[in-house]
Parts: C-alpha cells; structure tokens; sequence
C-alpha cells in the first residue's frame, strides 16, 4: 500500500473567457461600414472601442472549447471516482481508496472550473465595463495554491515515510515483520471481527491494477488536451488546470509505485518517487502563480503577442506608422492599446474611418483581442506642399522628438485660434468674408488652412499674402497660413 497517498490535495479550476461582449460600436452599421459624417460635422477621433461580429463568434467558439474540455474532465473525476472506489474495496489497496476519495474532491473542482467558465461568459455590466475576464485570473490563482499545497503535501509525507522506514533497523527483518503482521491481522480481521481486511486480496489485485492504469492513461490524455486549449487561448486558468490533471496521473503512478515497492520489498521507492513528483507540482504551481499575478497587476503582454499586431495595424491602408503598441491579458483575451499615424491633412472623418479600419483588422486576424483602442496622430514626417514654404518644410523634417511632443501640450485649442483669426480679419481685412478655419496642430506649430470669399474686382494674390502675413504676425503659435479663396458674386 501507499501511505503517501493517504495526503494529496486536489486542484483544478478551467475557466475561459467570451469575446461576444466586449466591442462596442460608436455608430449602428448595418453593413459593417463606417458612414461619412456630413459636411461641417465633427465626428469621433481618437480612442474608441470596435464592436466585431466576426471576432465575437470566433470568440464564442473559444469559450466553448474551453467549457467542453471542463465538461470532459468532471465527467472524467467522476467516472474515474466510482471506478478507483470500487476496485479498491474490492482488492483491499488502501492506495486505491485513498485516490478515489482524492478524485471525489476533484469532482467538486471541476464543478468549480465549469462554473467559472460560465462566469466568464457573462457580458460586461455597469459594474464591470471591461467583462469578467479577471475571474479567470483568480482562479488560475488559486489553482496555483492548491498546486504548492498538494506537492508541500506530498513532500511532506513523503520524508515522513522516508524517516520511519530509515528508522528501522533491520529492514529486511521489519518487511518481513509487516508482511507476516498483516497476513495475520487480515485472518483477525475476518476470523474475529468480520470487518473487511485492508491488505491486497491477490485475487483483486488485477483490477486493482488495472484501475490505477486506466486512471494514469485518462488523466495524462486530459492533461494533453487541456495544455493545448490553453496555449492556444493564452490562459493560464487552463495551463493550471491541465496541471492539476497531470498531478493526478503522477500521484496514481506514485500509488501504483507504492503497491509494486511493498510487493517487492521495497518500501522506500513510493516515497522516493513522491520527492521528484512534488517537485515538479510546486514548480508547476510557482509558474502559474507568478504569471496570474502579472496579469493582475496588467503586466504588459510581450513583444511576440504585439509583433503580428503591429504588422497587421501597418498593414491598413493609409497607416504611415504605429507607435506606443501595448496590451495586457484578462483571462485568455488581450486588451490593446495602440497609437497609428496618418496623413495630417486628412479630414477627421478620413482619419477616423482607417482608425476604424485598423480595428475591424485586429478583431478579424487576432481573435484573442477582446478590445482595442486606436488613438490616431499626425504623421511626423509632414511637409507643407507649398513652394513659398520650403524653409518651414525643412525646419519640420530636422525637427527633433522633443519638438514634437510639444504638440501634446499645446495649451491652445481650435477655438482660440479662431477666434484670433477672426479679430485680425474683421479689424484690418473689413472686405473679406471669413467662410471657415481649419487649424492643424503639428509638432508644436499650428497651421491654419482659412477659407474666404472675395469680389472679383479685388488683387486676389496681393491680398491672400497680406492677409497671411496679417495673420502670422498677429495670431501666437500660428506658423504657416493656407488660403483658399471663393469669389463672390
């Protein structure tokens, strides 16, 4: 028999997470495109959450393979649990009964880790904006403590066996002692008491065995199939609990061990082989405990998560460029940030539109994302397309990161400028009608394209340049001045 056995802990906990909830259209397209805002309008720039039909079937089917494989294991624990309670009433392997009890108590686990996964499906309320994919997190947690409990567990015991055996003198003498002290207990037990004996019945011991085996095969098998679900979905719930059924195939191979080594007279190797089995508990359960709680504290994701990211953002038509690409995991499902740099003469609805585009990119080739906010910037290697305007141009190409970092902390804003704009003309340029201003903020410095109307009669050039001049003179901040102009009737 296997004493060591008579202690093990159980863990398991397989919990996935839903993606049909956690994008959010800013507008209703039926269609799945972005509709142009008219004339004049402002529409939304900037960070924004994409809701993706595609994405949230994908991942759908995620969380459904991960609420299958837990369905499999807790019809495995039980399964696994009658059979092991059975042949180890029937061979007398206390080893036996004692992983059966172990697997009853997986039972309740796997129920958990079902349960968790159907948590994890919930959509995101008023209460948790961002889902529920933390939950997963936790309980890769706590599967990671019932990991280092179960190998301290088994270490423990395992050097209190390893001390009494060491202990004995003569071990020959004491085997032999054992063997003929429990043959004769086993002829008390039914000769005197009637109660049933508790040393192997060798006429049981093939399905004692048997069930130890079969155990270790379909343990093992969950193990492999639930370490591939979780590296594919990223989650450390899975890996956790994919763990949690390999301990329980090693612990029965530990029973299996115990039982060969008292029939050989060799007791010391159950506890030996629990040694290197905890060992390999406590460092699986470490590792997964580490990385739970990076993602708890919103680790960032590492570059190899972020560089098919990057190549798909860049990829989208009119991205120049994507800088300040981050993430960090909920769960199985990653959360990216990410800024891209276009055109900065675009209107805000041509910017807004390939940020848009650039999300409908990443939910459909990464699945895994669950939510991704595109901030849209200026491209930094902007140049004014006019000819008069060369020494700005090439004050803009040598400018320095510094320089354009300023433009973040530009205290002014579109209105002011225009409104300074606005002054000048109506006190010195009393002939011509401001129709409307548009003020690009690039690397520190604002350029204004200003859109008038005039008479005919008028020397269109000369005025569009004192007008200009009049500006930049007059306006702070204002570098470079574009003038359209409409004749009036």
């Amino acid at each position: 028999m296997s004493p060591l056995c008579r202690r093990k802990l159980r863990l398991p906990i397989a919990r996935l997470r839903p993606l049909d909830f956690i994008f959010k259209a800013d507008r209703d397209d039926s269609d799945g495109g972005i509709s142009l805002a008219p004339a004049g309008a402002r529409t939304h720039m900037g960070h924004a959450h994409h809701h993706h039909h595609k994405g949230a079937a994908v991942g759908d089917a995620r969380s459904k393979a991960g609420e299958h494989i837990a369905r499999i294991g807790l019809l495995a624990d039980s399964s696994l649990a009658v059979l092991k309670g059975s042949a180890g009433y029937l061979s007398g392997s206390t080893a036996l009964v004692a992983d059966a009890a172990h697997s009853f108590s997986d039972i309740v686990l796997s129920a958990v880790a079902l349960l968790s996964i159907k948590a994890g499906r919930i959509p995101r309320d008023k209460e948790h904006p961002y889902g529920h994919g933390k939950f997963e997190t936790l309980g890769a947690l706590g599967i990671s403590g019932m990991l280092l409990l179960t190998g301290c567990g088994i270490a423990w015991h395992a050097v209190e066996v390893i001390q009494s055996v060491l202990s004995t003198a003569d071990m020959t003498t004491g085997l032999d002692f054992l063997s003929k002290n429990s043959s004769d207990h086993h002829e008390d037990d039914h000769g005197s008491s009637g109660h049933h004996h508790h040393g192997l019945d060798s006429e049981h011991l093939q399905l004692a065995l048997s069930a130890a085996v079969t155990s270790i095969g379909v343990k093992e098998g969950l193990y492999w199939a639930t370490k591939r679900v979780g590296e594919t979905q990223g989650s450390q719930l899975l890996k956790a609990n994919a763990w949690h059924h390999r301990s329980d195939a090693i612990s029965s191979i530990v029973a299996l061990i115990g039982v060969g080594g008292t029939m050989i007279g060799v007791p010391w190797l159950d506890p030996a082989a629990g040694i290197v089995v905890s060992g390999m508990i406590v460092k699986a359960g470490i590792g997964t405990g580490y990385h739970s709680l990076q993602e708890l504290v919103d680790k960032g994701v590492s570059e190899s998560v972020l560089a098919p990211i990057r190549e798909s953002v860049l990829q989208v038509e009119g991205v120049q460029n994507c800088h300040d690409l981050r993430g960090r995991r909920a769960g199985s499902y990653v959360y990216i940030d990410a800024h891209i740099e276009v055109d900065p003469w675009l209107s805000v609805s041509a910017a807004h539109n390939i940020g848009e585009a650039v999300r409908r990119r990443i939910h459909e080739y990464h699945p895994e994302v669950a939510e991704s906010y595109v901030h849209i910037d200026p491209a930094k290697d902007w140049k004014v397309d006019e000819a008069e305007d060369e020494e700005a141009a090439s004050a803009q190409e040598t400018s320095t990161v510094a320089e354009s970092d300023a433009n973040d902390k530009c205290s002014r804003l579109q209105p002011s400028v225009e409104k300074d704009i606005r002054n000048v003309l109506s006190s010195k340029f009393q002939d011509v009608t401001l129709k409307h201003v548009t003020c690009h903020f690039l690397k520190g410095r604002v350029v204004a394209q200003v859109e008038v109307s005039m008479t005919p009669d008028m020397l269109i050039r000369q005025r569009a340049k004192d007008i200009e001049h009049e500006i930049v003179s007059q306006v702070p901040d204002v570098s470079t001045v574009k003038m359209q102009l409409t004749l009036k009737d």
